[in-house]
């Protein structure tokens, strides 16, 4: 039986990283300027490397920081992410990349969107190279409008709140930018830690499951604004088709949740 935490803070903000120190380090100065005070912070590093264990010493006195880290042993994203869950102690749970800058009223939007039965679902600014080196340098912790513009960055809309008046569509969970009522994610059985390659699965997965479930779509584009550092990408197509026909076979099965989650189920 799963045993957690009781609510001692109003959101958790759970940042999946790897080793791009200068990207955690860029987050963690948004994070700093957050409206809302009353979050924690877990670092879910999908390795045992020690990159970041002096950027996190420096930040502790701004934050409640819990650090978790695993074997480096391929890409193992779900079950950092479910030992997050585990180490939780709110109810409202907000999970980003660790190359996502946040806007200053980024956890206020959670905090106040965040509902048990609703899955909150956002999206991000693609910034280009020369203001994301701007951010990871520290000469600016988050992008003007115009200087996001003038570079070329791209889906800059993402980041203005009146065009939320306007577009309504609803669009595809992003697992950089979504927020859950932990309930929730207990109900489903977490994350399905079977999906072991990256570009697909985490999300989709998790979505697919969460409204066979009855959680419903919950948008908070425009409103939890968030900018993601530029980095190449490499070439991933071979590893996302193999999640691609993973999920495919488990979107066949009744049960919501996943065998292999929070907990292991006898199926």
């Amino acid at each position: 039986m799963l045993i957690f935490y009781l609510c001692a803070v109003k959101a958790t903000l759970i940042i999946s990283v790897y080793k791009d120190v200068s990207a955690l380090e860029a987050v963690l100065r948004s994070a700093a300027l957050q409206k809302e005070k009353d979050f924690e912070i877990i670092i879910s590093q999908d390795c045992d490397d020690p990159c970041f264990d002096e950027l996190i010493e420096k930040f502790r006195g701004s934050f409640s920081i819990t650090h978790l880290q695993q074997p480096d042993q391929g890409f193992l994203k779900t079950k950092m992410l479910n030992n997050a869950i585990r180490a939780s102690k709110s109810e409202r749970l907000i999970f980003i990349d660790g190359d996502c800058v946040l806007h200053p009223r980024f956890v206020k939007q959670y905090v106040r969107s965040i509902q048990e039965g609703k899955m909150c679902i956002g999206r991000r600014v693609n910034l280009d190279a020369e203001t994301s080196r701007k951010i990871r340098t520290g000469e600016r912790t988050v992008p003007g409008y115009l200087e996001m513009i003038r570079n070329k960055s791209t889906s800059v809309e993402e980041s203005f709140p009146l065009w939320s008046l306007l577009q309504r569509k609803l669009v595809p969970l992003l697992g950089s930018n979504m927020g859950w009522f932990k309930a929730d994610l207990v109900k489903i059985n977490g994350f399905d830690e079977t999906y072991i390659t990256p570009g697909f699965g985490e999300d989709s997965d998790i979505e697919f499951r969460a409204k066979k479930a009855g959680i419903v779509p919950y948008s908070v584009r425009y409103k939890a604004i968030q900018y993601h550092l530029f980095h190449e990408r490499p070439n991933r197509e071979n590893l996302v088709k193999i999640s691609k026909d993973q999920f495919q076979e488990k979107v066949k099965r009744e049960d919501f949740r996943c065998q292999f989650g929070l907990e292991t189920l006898e199926m």
